[in-house]
């Protein structure tokens, strides 16, 4: 997909018919659109992902959902209903996507989809437009590539992980794989289920079980997708109320120590959870030794005293004595003559002397007890230093969130009501935060429960139905369908992990470009993306960090969708060509990140639509980004007000001066002026 113009009918802030083309040119693909907080930036990029799925963002984020129709609009037009109309290329031709919303019933009309032939409209063949749709840019892609509000850091830390995942199963496409290995895992069931029908009371009881079980796991995986939905909303919140308390002039100084100290405080829980994972390993690694501390030392005496008696193991083994007397030369090189007084005393060796197989025993004891008895003696040095690392670290995580509390208190207390009201908010969305975190770790310790009932029940089943004749044929079927399931699986995994792999290198080759201090980026299996110095110490990340790591993955995926556009699978969809939608991408970021991300989001994706306020778009940024600016946009907000007094705000691009905010003006609404 190529986005060529976006029109905009009375939606939201915006009055009237506003529209803008969107750069094609595969050289100057970025598309820049220029405005200040709440003018319309969040609201022109909810009305193309409204325009193509119907999905606008959370409440959170874009308040009042049933009233899409721009106010002024609405009273002074008498306007009801509200447009949005995007024209898009594929398979080299030109498309235009509707859609429209009626806020007397407030009810938002099907995908309208038609042809663009030599400037006129024609009604496409196309039966279901949605379906055609989501062929073109996949519905379970398109958040990875509209981003809504600064929030391009949700693939750092802990809940990001989980999106992380998210985004590089959808960008891969694998839904349809995994329905089918959903159907493969109910038909899987039902032959168990109806094997033990064929089998004893006893089977069927152990089947009904095994069903109960089932429905408590799957009551609780619903209950905790809506908590990892809560904990992804609050801490999208968290995020928001951060930035823009860093960018109010009142909080901007504790706001920024209590990024750093959040830092601080992340890597010190990283270095907690090592800490707790070495004294969990404590006991398995010495649990043998200490408890033989006492047989060690008894053993150790008897093979001692074995020693002195002269028994075992002797000075001499058998196989050196009878050489001796073979050769009938001692080892001082004198004969030795068949029975003669020396030949009968070496004889005698060989009552002492040890066996080689006795021997080595001993050796190996040997070797063994002193090995126990070197890891008895260091498993208390061992718990003492684990135990003060632990003491270590707590103290310093302690100091940190007290000092985090001082912050909050200092921001809570703030004589501006903006800064203490934003500070609530944010303390009511922690709150929030830690209670479904809470609840999501009671959910999992009850699933893991009912997962250990069900596995008991399931052994004692399969046990029962295998002594049953006329259960074997289900039994068979239900192998084949198992085995089938493990081998999607597998696959599953593979391209997951391949996926990961890629993904990966591509944010590290940016990272080691573009990040100031030396570092390497490493994802696990869990998909948390962390960074490392070239110690292997893990680096605690700053806002500004996580930030431009959340925009290096947003062009990752976008590369890694391009490049897997002509993919042919038979389980996984192709990628996609999309344009990039970010939302304030330059925050947070100083000018050196601020340069490095205008350089590489335009090599990552075909089409960039960025939206910036006047202070993102500095000089380091229009720098950088000029030579790849196709279209430039100003959002200016018109106000029917005089304004009190207030200043009209303004800019000058390029020797031309463009309003950003007009007081006295005849409507009231946002409109889009061009950049000449």
């Amino acid at each position: 997909m190529e986005i060529q113009f976006i029109s905009i009918d009375n939606w939201r802030s915006f009055y009237g018919v506003n529209d803008f083309f969107v750069s094609i040119d595969p050289i100057k693909n970025v598309t820049l659109i220029r405005a200040e907080n709440g003018v319309g930036k969040t609201s022109l990029l909810a009305a193309i992902n409204w325009c193509f799925f119907g999905d606008l963002p959370n409440e959170s984020e874009f308040e009042d959902q049933t009233r899409l129709v721009n106010k002024f609009a609405a009273q002074k037009d008498g306007a009801t209903t509200t447009k949005v109309a995007i024209d898009f290329f594929h398979d080299k031709k030109l498309y235009r996507a509707s859609r429209t919303y009626d806020q007397r019933t407030a009810t938002t009309q099907a995908l309208r989809l038609s042809e663009i032939d030599n400037g006129a409209e024609v009604p496409t063949s196309k039966d279901r437009p949605d379906r055609f749709l989501n062929s073109v840019i996949p519905r379970e892609m398109a958040p990875h590539f509209f981003f809504y509000g600064e929030a391009t850091s949700r693939y750092t830390g802990v809940s990001g992980a989980r999106k992380f995942g998210e985004a590089v199963k959808g960008i891969l496409g694998s839904t349809v794989a995994r329905m089918a290995y959903n159907d493969l895992a109910t038909v899987m069931a039902e032959y168990k289920r109806q094997a033990s029908d064929n089998t004893s009371k006893d089977a069927q009881d152990a089947e009904r079980g095994i069903e109960a079980a089932d429905g408590k796991i799957a009551g609780y995986k619903d209950e905790i997708a809506k908590l990892d939905q809560e904990i992804g909303s609050a801490d999208d919140r968290i995020d928001r109320l951060n930035q823009e308390l860093a960018g109010a002039k009142p909080a901007k100084e504790a706001q920024a120590r209590r990024s750093r100290l959040e830092a601080q405080l992340s890597s010190k829980d990283a270095e907690k959870a090592k800490a707790q994972a070495r004294s969990r390993s404590w006991m398995q690694t010495f649990a043998t030794a200490l408890l033989s501390e006492e047989l060690v030392v008894e053993a150790g005496a008897v093979i001692a005293q074995e020693d002195t008696r002269g028994k075992l193991p002797a000075p001499y083994d058998k196989k050196f004595v009878n050489e001796l007397l073979e050769d009938e030369t001692c080892v001082c090189g004198r004969p030795i003559i068949r029975g003669s007084g020396e030949y009968d005393r070496i004889k005698t060796l060989l009552d002492t002397a040890g066996d080689q197989t006795v021997m080595s025993r001993v050796m190996f004891t040997n070797t063994t007890l002193g090995r126990l008895e070197e890891k008895s003696a260091r498993a208390w040095s061992d718990f003492e230093r684990n135990n003060e690392d632990l003491r270590k670290v707590e103290g310093e995580l302690q100091r940190l969130d007290a000092d985090i509390k001082e912050i909050s208190k200092e921001l809570a207390n703030n004589p501006f009501e903006n800064v203490a009201e934003k500070e609530a908010l944010r303390e009511r969305a922690r709150g929030q935060k830690r209670q479904a975190e809470t609840r999501r770790i009671e959910c999992m310790a009850s699933m893991q429960n009912f997962d250990r009932q069900r596995d008991e029940l399931g052994r004692k089943r399969d046990q029962l139905v295998l002594k049953s004749e006329a259960a074997r044929r289900f039994v068979k079927r239900a192998q084949l369908a198992a085995a089938l399931t493990a081998r999607l699986q597998a696959r599953l995994q593979d391209e997951e992990e391949a996926a990961r792999r890629a993904i990966e290198n591509d944010i590290d080759a940016i990272v080691q470009k573009f990040m100031r201090k030396p570092a390497t980026v490493r994802l696990d299996k869990e998909y948390q993306l962390r960074l490392f110095d070239e110690s292997g110490a893990e680096i605690a990340k700053s806002t500004g960090e996580n930030q431009l790591l959340g925009l290096a993955f947003t062009g990752a995926i976008a590369k890694f969708a391009k490049e897997r556009q002509d993919a042919v699978d038979d389980i996984l969809l192709p990628g996609t060509v999309a344009p990039l939608v970010v939302d304030s991408p330059f925050g947070h970021l100083d000018p050196l990140y601020r340069r490095g991300v205008s350089e590489f989001l335009p090599d990552l994706a075909s089409q960039v639509i960025l939206f910036v306020s006047t202070s993102q778009a500095s000089d380091v940024v229009m720098e950088t980004l000029g030579p790849k600016i196709g279209h430039e946009y100003v959002l200016s907000r018109h106000n029917l007000g005089d304004g009190a007094g207030k200043p009209e705000e303004t800019i000058d691009i390029r020797g031309k001066t463009y309003d950003l905010t007009v007081y006295g003006s005849e409507i009231e609404g946002t409109r889009i002026n061009e950049v000449v």
